[in-house]
């Protein structure tokens, strides 16, 4: 099914969402299934273990969903703006914290580390943008401010003349970070964090909808550049390399979210 059809799934029929993200026990109710969607270098036996959980993994957003509805998985671990964008526009979720202490992962692109230079300017513009207010910025327009009854704006990428094109691979798994409108159009954050390093870097951005299981294989074939996301879980039970396939270098951190869990009100 395509990412476009999931989108309208998930903002027209309004069904529930993704993850990706990781975290700690669940002690409360270890017995709950959990939902999370893969990580592109994980080995899915040690995070189980490590978050004392039953656990199922989803390739993608459409999968998570069908997952969440047919009782598969009782919850899904995701983000707080994920889940807060998600129970505004769905009164049937219930959004609720972890028992134990904050878990907290940060965002980072993932390039190949053949292509040092283009990582090098990327971690410079996005250095850059937190240094003179603008990621923070973006931040406040597309997540923090970002009204129920508003859907994040697609945001054009610029044209520049002669530039080289980088290809960047987005998902549409972690609404409102990195979206997939109803007619198939990357927009919101994702789109306006591009669209400035492009402009920084001094190249044209081509952005490429993939699956977010297939993340670390459309990178290293060559089908893309850039993967919008890749995390780096901050914690002790997690190891911060889950995220980062062999052959693969991260950006520095673009933004940072807590981990909630996300499920379906009861009757």
């Amino acid at each position: 099914m395509k990412l476009k059809t999931i989108a309208k799934m998930l903002l027209a029929a309004a069904i529930p969402l993704l993850l990706v993200g990781c975290g700690g026990e669940n002690s409360a109710a270890p017995e709950k299934k959990v939902g999370m969607l893969t990580l592109a270098n994980v080995d899915e036996k040690k995070v189980d273990a490590a978050l004392s959980q039953n656990t199922t993994y989803y390739d993608d957003l459409n999968a998570m969903a069908m997952g969440l509805n047919s009782g598969q998985v009782d919850e899904i671990r995701t983000y707080q703006s994920v889940a807060n964008y998600m129970a505004s526009r769905n009164s049937a979720l219930t959004v609720g914290g972890l028992p134990s202490a904050p878990l907290l992962d940060s965002f980072c692109c993932a390039v190949s580390d053949n292509n040092l230079a283009l990582l090098n300017e990327m971690n410079g513009a996005i250095d850059a943008m937190k240094a003179d207010g603008t990621l923070e910025n973006l931040v406040q327009k597309y997540i923090t401010n970002l009204q129920a009854n508003e859907e994040p704006a697609a945001v054009a990428m610029p044209e520049i003349p002669g530039a080289d094109t980088v290809k960047v691979g987005v998902t549409g798994d972690l609404p409102p970070l990195d979206l997939i409108r109803a007619d198939g159009t990357p927009a919101g954050f994702n789109t306006a964090v591009l669209a400035e390093i492009g402009k920084r870097i001094n190249k044209n951005i081509a952005l490429v909808v993939i699956n977010s299981g297939a993340r670390a294989a459309a990178l290293t074939s060559g089908q893309v550049d850039v993967i919008f996301w890749a995390i780096v879980p901050v914690s002790e039970i997690i190891p911060a390399n889950v995220d980062k396939p062999d052959g693969v270098e991260l950006t520095s951190p673009y933004y940072r979210d807590k981990i909630v869990h996300i499920g379906l009100k009861k009757n």
